[in-house]
């Protein structure tokens, strides 16, 4: 604005000098010179001994002509538009000494407009500024959160991988410390029991009993194995069933869909807290008399579908219940939606994907 405001004066000003009939070379040459101090503040150096010298070199040119001071809206436009207001009223002084009348009261109206532009310039210079350091300032956030949930999906995997190796080395362990070393005593008494068999009929029938003992055994060995390895909370369809089974508060009706029991463990542990959570909401905010719940299994996504029939609410307040439902939802690469007309209602989708990928984009 400041370019378009100079172009302006500057063109008023040869316009009125050339109606007037006569100009003078040492006009020009001041023009020249002031047009050449414009440049150099806007593209090298904006220090305020050239905004004086502007000053000194149009109050000069005004006994030339009193047009020229036209150009000293020029210099209220800059003076407001870094921030020194008061210093616009040291122009006064030229249009004091060179005009009076109405001129003057014209040069003091152009003034206050030229310093009010240069006021609304520096205001949305400042708070384009601000705008700018807020926008950077988030945009650093937001990397950092999308680093920090790429490094918990990491540690997640990793958590788990370690987890499945810690548990195959203990059932290797199992298997080769008690169940190994049984079957390969019960192995040598079966060779013993076989080389008896033509010497001494009974001590090898002996070793056939000791043998068939110690299968049994090592057999039930076996199954307390397996009994060990297998968990011992199901977290399929009956996991989700219990959480809703315990909930006392009004009826809830559970409709699930799909392979439930493909779920990772983290994926129904983040999916059976959101369910906790929103379910402890309802009993203590809604007054609902109705639940529903839907969990759907597909083929690439994981969507969990709760609404209650209670009193909703006008405006979403996220406390603590909330923000930690969306927390996990983002922890786990996915998203979760609230929506407080009609009862309340949650929407929340996870990726099948093992790479956790981010549903901000949508599916």
């Amino acid at each position: 604005m400041g370019y378009l405001l100079k172009v302006i004066a500057m063109i008023l000003v040869a316009v009125l000098q050339a109606a007037g009939g006569t100009v003078a070379p040492l006009e020009v040459l001041g023009l020249v010179v002031l047009a050449a101090l414009w440049v150099i503040q806007e593209k090298y150096c904006r220090h305020l001994i050239l905004i004086a010298l502007e000053y000194v070199l149009i109050f000069a040119l005004g006994f030339i002509s009193p047009f020229i001071l036209i150009l000293c809206g020029v210099l209220a436009f800059d003076l407001a538009g870094r921030g020194l207001y008061w210093q616009v009223l040291l122009l006064l002084p030229a249009g004091i000494y060179h005009l009076e009348g109405e001129r003057l009261g014209a040069y003091a109206v152009l003034l206050a407009l030229c310093a009010s532009s240069g006021y609304l310039s520096h205001i949305l210079s400042v708070r384009k500024e601000s705008f700018r350091v807020v926008y950077d300032r988030e945009r650093r956030n937001r990397y950092a959160l999308e680093e920090a949930r790429a490094q918990l999906l990491a540690s997640t995997r990793e958590a788990a991988r370690l987890a499945e190796i810690q548990e195959r080395n203990r059932i290797a362990r199992e298997i080769h410390d008690h169940l190994g070393h049984r079957l390969a005593g019960i192995l040598l008494q079966l060779q013993a029991a076989v080389k008896a068999l033509d010497r001494d009929e009974e001590k090898a029938r002996e070793l056939f009993k000791k043998s068939v003992t110690g299968l049994a055994q090592s057999l039930d060995l076996l199954r307390d194995t397996v009994y060990n390895i297998r968990p011992r909370d199901q977290l399929g369809v009956e996991y989700f069933q219990q959480i809703i089974d315990d909930f006392q508060f009004c009826p809830v009706k559970f409709s699930p869909r799909g392979d439930i029991a493909s779920l990772t463990a983290a994926q129904t542990e983040t999916l059976a807290s959101i369910v906790k959570e929103a379910l402890t909401n309802a009993s203590r905010h809604s007054r609902a008399t109705q639940v529903e719940v839907q969990l759907e299994v597909r083929e690439k996504i994981v969507r969990l579908y709760f609404r209650d029939n209670g009193v909703g609410s006008a405006k979403i307040h996220e406390g603590m219940g909330l923000i930690g439902m969306r927390e996990r939802a983002r922890n786990a690469g996915g998203t979760i939606s609230f929506n407080p007309e009609g009862g309340f209602q949650i929407v929340c989708v996870l990726p099948r994907d093992k790479q956790g990928k981010n549903l901000a984009g949508g599916w």
